[in-house]
């Protein structure tokens, strides 16, 4: 009897302890599959706030491009005169005539052209004289008005002498258009700064509305969310049930920009993704695991029991082992599953970002590419300048397109066929001119070229590229501050020293022991992929060459980078500062670093000594 109640209580601990377990890993492999979602609702929100910078650039340029084109009209000489004349009683035929041949017209978004006098309409140039304010200007010029169609525009308002004033209608369904297309898999929307219209693409054509009429209720949804972020002023994102024109449900991902945060300053941009297809096999493995997990346990606690209640005295010892080899067998598959499963779907996050981003990135330079060359056939013969800036423009964005298709092979070499003898001096002078633009007026940038004549075996995009990357990281670090950064290159034995120094914020050993991983960045959201050093090293290693970087808070950060010259015998190069092997650039460790400061804080003070 006494034998009896010990083996119940036996049975009855091992079932608990089983259950116990069971539920425990339950919970952990369902918390590790929440956090996963939350690593991925993160990267695909950098991805969003990538596109919706792209966009408000776009807006920016567009906005810009008839602004200057109508303060260059408004300052014509003929128009003066017409004016005069027309002060002069000479009628207004003759200035609505001038006003109607505007050179604006050649503006693709475009309208019409409004002049006021005495805060009335004295003309149009389309003859439409309907238009009313909707909303008042912001600090730009820039307000919303309509038509007595119930048409809407951006209006930019100027004054001029005598109380007369200008208002240039641009075409919002053109703008939109032009500056952000259209988007099958996600959708774009557009609000006013004074969140009073939305603007849209409907998969027919764009659509404008106002915020508070009727929408169906993933727009409604979408509007709502944009004018809470455009009232608080704050950059959002929040995940959402969504149904597809099938009635069929859906997760998305509603993500937005206030007007106050963009470069354009008169929208707000927001996009409504669909996420589900990316999302849905990680959490059919979630409830998998969690099955089959749950009975991989059950079967373990059941070995557990069995071998409890079956056990002799004779055969104990060889039941015990052969139940634990069996549990250690089970355990150890699911755990090369789970680990298998894990790094499949980190590949297949990376790979779907990437390739996003390089055919967004596609879809925007092809027609500025269009563009450039559209424009360079409508210039006159002598308009040499204008020729050279706008081939600048294509020549950049044909770089800029190969580097995007290279993106996506982050990890593969390069190819042989597009390595030439190049001018190391002269690439380097081409990559600093392309990335003057985004140069902050406080810094300055200073060159001292010492390889001329000399040529290295390279791909030429490649090089400008790794050039670019760094330069725009220097102005990052010293934007706001200012500082100076200085661009060099020299010969060193069979190798051409290229060597980037800037007096910015710096980092500390922690940050570079990282930054050559690939999506590492210390950027804030929506300002940073993390790929520009991971594609710096792979193209230094492709080229069979080597960097260094060199860094202290608050002191700036040099980087030196070495790359053979043609011709150069590899077997004789001294890789490392000692000539203790090739650096890994991949693997750039904390003890490296500190070797490396350790060596040239004793040169600078045996320098001092001596």
């Amino acid at each position: 009897m006494e034998k009896k109640t010990a083996k119940r209580e036996v049975f009855i601990i091992a079932l608990a302890v089983a259950v116990l377990c069971v539920a425990i890993g339950a919970y952990n492999v369902w918390k590790a599959f929440e956090r996963f979602d939350e690593s991925f609702i993160t990267e695909k929100d950098t991805q969003l706030y990538s596109l919706m910078r792209s966009g408000d650039i776009n807006l920016e340029n567009s906005i810009n491009s008839i602004e200057r084109e109508t303060e260059t009209f408004l300052h014509r000489r003929q128009l003066k005169a017409e004016i005069d004349s027309w002060k002069n009683g000479g009628g207004k035929d003759s200035l609505k005539e001038y006003i109607s041949n505007n050179t604006l017209k050649a503006n693709p978004i475009y309208a019409d052209l409004v002049m006021n006098y005495k805060d009335k309409i004295l003309c149009t140039a389309s003859g439409n004289t309907s238009y009313y304010p909707v909303t008042g200007s912001d600090g730009n010029e820039l307000s919303i008005s309509a038509d007595g169609d119930g048409n809407y525009y951006l209006d930019f308002h100027q004054e001029a002498e005598d109380r007369i004033t200008y208002d240039v209608m641009i075409d919002l369904s053109r703008l939109y258009s032009l500056a952000i297309g259209s988007d099958r898999e996600r959708e774009i929307m557009l609000m006013d700064s004074s969140s009073v219209i939305a603007i849209m693409s409907d998969g027919e054509g764009v659509k404008i509305v106002r915020i508070d009429d009727e929408a169906d209720e993933k727009t409604a949804d979408f509007i709502e969310f944009m004018a809470t972020c455009q009232k608080e002023g704050i950059a959002d994102g929040i995940s959402v049930k969504s149904t597809d024109d099938k009635g069929e449900s859906y997760n998305a991902r509603m993500v937005a920009l206030p007007s106050g945060s963009t470069v354009n300053g008169a929208f707000a941009i927001g996009i409504h993704a669909n996420y589900e297809e990316a999302i849905g096999p990680s959490r059919k493995a979630a409830r998998e695991i969690f099955i089959y997990g749950t009975i991989a346990m059950l079967g373990v606690a059941g070995l557990l029991i069995l071998m409890i209640m079956m056990r002799r005295a004779n055969e104990a010892s060889s039941a015990e082992l052969m139940v634990l080899k069996k549990k250690n067998e089970t355990m150890e598959e699911i755990n090369q599953k789970m680990q298998a499963l894990a790094h499949h779907q980190r590949l297949e996050t990376i790979g779907t970002m990437t390739a996003s981003i390089a055919h967004d990135f596609n879809n925007l330079l092809t027609p500025i590419m269009g563009y450039s060359i559209m424009t360079m056939e409508m210039l006159p013969a002598d308009a040499t300048d204008l020729q050279d800036n706008l081939m600048e423009i294509y020549d950049a964005s044909v770089k800029a397109k190969d580097i995007v298709n290279r993106l996506a092979e982050l990890t593969k070499k390069g190819k042989e066929e597009n390595f030439k003898d190049i001018d190391i001096d002269e690439v380097i002078q081409s990559a600093l001119k392309v990335t003057l633009p985004a140069k902050p007026k406080e810094v300055e940038v200073k060159a001292n070229f010492n390889a001329e004549g000399n040529q290295i075996r390279a791909d030429r995009t490649q090089i400008s590229q790794m050039v670019m990357n760094i330069v725009l990281n220097a102005y990052d670090a010293m934007r706001g501050e200012g500082g100076t950064l200085l661009v060099s290159t020299r010969i060193s034995g069979e190798e051409v020293v290229i060597r980037f120094k800037d007096n910015g914020c710096g980092m500390d050993t922690e940050t570079m022991s990282r930054i050559f991983d690939p999506f590492y960045t210390t950027k804030e959201s929506g300002k940073g992929t993390g790929l520009g050093l991971a594609i710096v090293a792979q193209i230094v290693e492709t080229h069979g060459g080597k960097i260094y970087v060199d860094s202290q808070p608050g002191e700036g950060t040099e980087f030196r980078i070495y790359i053979p010259l043609t011709g150069a015998s590899l077997e004789s190069l001294a890789w490392g500062p000692g000539g203790e092997g090739k650096y890994d650039t991949k693997r750039y460790s904390v003890n490296l670093i500190r070797k490396e400061l350790a060596r040239i804080q004793a040169e600078k003070e045996e320098e001092e000594k001596g």
